[in-house]
């Protein structure tokens, strides 16, 4: 790896790792606990098409979840983005850091960067 990868991959990866403690947290207070099944909502910024479409084939090639490629903006202006969500899965804090490094990881081989997760409960 490079430097600058491995200092952007450090941050990011800092970064969700730190808000995956404070999300997992208010998980639990709302009743889910490791036994219970839910679906994580993901997203990524990609700086063009190329490295959305790019990521995309990554997810869909080696993971089952429901992945879509988005824009918003004009034409000189235009915001990509790759968006999607997990099947029905039992999570743990163990899991959800585990998973979080590997989106991570996989978003900036693509260019791209993890924007962070969600799930509704």
């Amino acid at each position: 790896m490079d430097t600058d990868f491995d200092v952007r991959y450090r941050h990011l990866l800092t970064k969700h790792l730190a808000m995956n403690k404070d999300t997992w947290a208010t998980l639990q207070s709302r009743g889910v606990t490791e036994s219970a099944e839910i679906c994580l909502d993901f997203a990524f910024v990609a700086p063009d098409r190329a490295h959305a479409e790019a990521l995309h084939a990554t997810l869909v090639d080696q993971t089952d979840y429901r992945v879509e490629v988005a824009s918003t903006g004009r034409l000189f202006s235009k915001r990509w983005s790759v968006e999607g969500s997990t099947r029905r899965t039992a999570v743990s804090a163990e899991i959800l850091d585990q998973w979080v490094t590997w989106m991570v990881t996989a978003g900036l081989h693509q260019g791209c960067e993890f924007d962070g997760w969600g799930a509704e409960v």
